[in-house]
C-alpha cells in the first residue's frame, strides 16, 4: 500500500485539477528523436480528465536537472519514462524528485521498468507504481483514483511486498490513441532525420507512429515481448487524415515513420497508399521494413513519396541470421536490396557486431554488404533484459538481473570479451575498426556523400573523411583524433564532419 501521506494527497487531488509531469529523463546529452510515447499518454489524459499536463524531452536542448526539480514542487504525478540506457539518470532524477516532493506520485513505464517492474520497486523505494507496457489505461485508472489491486498492468509496493497485478488486455482499436502535437511541438520544430539525402533535408520533417508492437521474435529485442507479440496499427483512413491534418498546420513536407514494423499487412498497406492518393497529398516519407518484402508493395509505396527505408540487416551470415532468429537469409536480403536499388530507394542498413558465436568470418560477411547501402548504422550488440539472448545468459550463469543496478558496469552493457568470456570480440579493438568502415564508405562513395549533405558540406565531408582515415593508422594519432572529437570543436562539427 501507498504510504498514508501519499493516499491522503491523492485523494485531494481527485476534488481539484491534477498537475503532472511527463519526462524523458535523459541528462547530460540531447537525444535525437523524440519517443513520442510521452506526447501519446500526455493527449489521452487530457481527453479523459481535468489535468494540466506537461511533456519534457531533451530534444532541443539538454534537460536542467535543477529547472525540472523546482517544477516538481508543484507537481502531483511525475511520470518518467526509463530506457535500459538511460536507467541510473532515471532512478537518480526519481530520488531528487521525491525528496523535493515527499507527496508527488513518482509512476515509472517504458521498456526497462517493464521488464523489470519488481526489481526496480524492491531497489528503488521512492519509486511508487511501475506501469507495465502500453500505459494509457493503467495511468489514467491511477490518476481516477481506481484501488490500484484493481488495476490491470501495474505493479505497487503494499508495506513491504511488491504487487504484481495481471496483465492488462491490450486494445485492438489503435485508432483511441493518437498524440496532439502541439504539447511536444515547441522541442521539435527544427527537428531532422539526418539520414536522409540534402533534397529532403530541406523540407520540414515530423516524426510519427502509426502501430505498435512486432509479431517476430528476434533473439536480441525486446519488442515481441513488450507488447504480447502482437502487433496493431492505426487505420489507414483514420492515419492519412491525421497526416493531412499536421501537413496543413505545422506545413510538413517529410515524415519519419517509426515503426518497429510499419507493415503489418498487405491490404492496410495498400489501403494508406490509396488514401494517400486520395488525398491529394504530396509528401515524402521514411519507413523501416522488413528483409523480404514484396515487390509490389514496395513499388505502390515509392508511388505516393516513400523515398528512403530503412531494414534490419544485423548480420550478413546465414549463421548469424539464424542463431538471432531474424527468420530471413542471406539471400532474401540481397533480392530486397536489389528491389530497392531497382526502385531508386534511399537505403539504410542497420547491422549489429558482436552476436552470440559471430566470428570474424561471419562478420566479414556483413562488411561485404556495408556498400550496397547509402547509410549504414554498425553497432556493437548490446544486452537488453526482456529478450532471448538476454535470458539465455543467465541460464549460463554470465549475467542476472543485479547487473542492471551495478553502475560499474555503465550504461550499456555491451556482449563484449571485456565482460563476457564466451564473447569473441573486444569492443575496444571494435571502435576503431567501426569509425573505419564509416570514413571508407564515404571515400568509396563521394557522390552518395555529395547527395546527403549537398556540394559544399559533401566536400568538406570528404576531406575530413580522408584525414580522418590516416590518423586511425596507429594508437597514437587515433588517440589524438578522439581527443579532437571530444573537444568543443568536435561536438560543433560532429554531425557533419566526424564520424561517431
Amino acid at each position: 500500500m501507498l504510504p498514508f501521506n501519499v493516499r491522503i494527497v491523492l485523494f485531494i487531488k481527485l476534488i481539484n485539477f491534477v498537475k503532472i509531469l511527463l519526462l524523458n529523463p535523459y541528462f547530460g546529452n540531447r537525444v535525437y528523436a523524440p519517443t513520442l510515447g510521452l506526447g501519446f499518454l500526455a493527449t489521452y489524459l487530457k481527453k479523459h480528465i481535468d489535468c494540466q499536463v506537461e511533456v519534457i524531452e531533451p530534444v532541443k536542448e539538454e534537460l536542467d536537472e535543477e529547472e525540472l526539480l523546482q517544477k516538481i514542487k508543484e507537481t502531483d504525478y511525475l511520470g518518467l519514462t526509463c530506457y535500459t540506457e538511460s536507467r541510473f539518470s532515471c532512478f537518480n532524477f526519481a530520488e531528487k524528485a521525491k525528496k523535493k516532493n515527499p507527496n508527488c506520485c513518482i509512476i515509472v513505464g517504458g521498456s526497462h521498468a517493464t521488464a523489470l517492474d519488481k526489481k526496480i520497486l524492491e531497489h528503488y523505494s521512492f519509486v511508487d507504481i511501475v506501469v507495465r507496457g502500453e500505459g494509457e489505461l493503467a495511468i489514467l485508472k491511477i490518476l481516477e483514483g481506481e484501488p490500484l489491486e484493481n488495476i490491470n498492468g501495474i505493479s505497487w509496493r503494499n508495506g513491504l511486498k511488491v504487487i504484481q497485478n495481471p496483465e492488462q488486455c491490450l486494445s485492438k482499436d489503435l485508432d483511441q490513441f493518437d498524440i496532439d502535437y502541439s504539447l511536444i511541438y515547441p522541442e521539435i520544430e527544427n527537428w531532422k532525420d539526418k539520414e536522409v539525402p540534402h533534397k529532403l533535408q530541406k523540407l520540414k520533417h515530423l516524426p510519427i507512429i502509426a502501430s505498435r508492437g512486432c509479431p517476430f521474435n528476434c533473439s536480441f529485442c525486446g519488442s515481441h515481448n513488450h507488447w504480447s507479440g502482437l502487433w496493431r496499427g492505426a487505420s489507414p483512413k483514420d492515419l492519412v487524415k491525421n497526416i493531412k491534418f499536421l501537413t496543413e498546420k505545422y506545413k510538413i513536407g517529410y515524415f519519419r515513420f517509426y515503426d518497429a514494423l510499419f507493415i503489418g499487412g498487405e491490404s492496410q498497406i495498400f489501403e494508406f497508399c490509396d488514401e494517400i492518393e486520395k488525398s491529394g497529398l504530396k509528401i515524402k516519407f521514411r519507413i523501416d521494413i522488413r528483409v523480404g518484402t514484396r515487390r509490389k508493395i514496395l513499388e505502390r509505396l515509392r508511388q505516393v513519396g516513400c523515398e528512403v527505408v530503412g531494414f534490419g540487416i544485423e548480420s550478413g551470415s546465414d549463421k548469424i541470421l539464424k542463431r538471432a532468429n531474424k527468420g530471413i537469409t542471406r539471400k532474401d536480403i540481397e533480392e530486397t536490396i536489389n528491389i530497392c536499388k531497382s526502385l531508386n530507394y534511399w537505403m539504410i542498413g542497420y547491422f549489429m557486431i558482436s552476436l552470440p558465436d559471430e566470428t570474424q568470418e561471419d562478420f566479414q560477411r556483413s562488411i561485404e554488404l556495408f556498400s550496397t547501402f547509402d547509410v549504414f548504422n554498425l553497432q556493437f550488440f548490446k544486452i537488453h533484459p526482456n529478450t532471448t539472448f538476454y535470458e539465455e545468459f543467465k541460464n549460463k550463469n554470465e549475467i542476472d538481473d543485479e547487473i542492471w543496478f551495478n553502475p560499474s558496469y555503465g550504461n550499456e552493457i555491451f556482449y563484449s570479451k571485456e565482460t563476457f568470456p564466451s564473447a569473441n570480440f573486444y569492443r575496444l579493438n571494435v571502435n576503431r575498426k567501426i569509425k573505419h568502415f564509416y570514413l571508407k564508405h564515404d571515400l568509396n562513395k563521394p557522390r552518395i556523400v555529395i547527395k546527403k549533405y549537398g556540394l559544399f558540406a559533401g566536400l568538406l565531408r570528404l576531406m575530413s573523411s580522408l584525414i580522418q582515415i590516416g590518423f586511425l593508422k596507429n594508437d597514437f594519432s587515433a588517440a589524438f583524433l578522439e581527443k579532437i572529437r571530444r573537444s568543443w570543436i568536435g561536438k560543433m562539427l560532429k554531425s557533419r564532419f566526424f564520424v561517431k
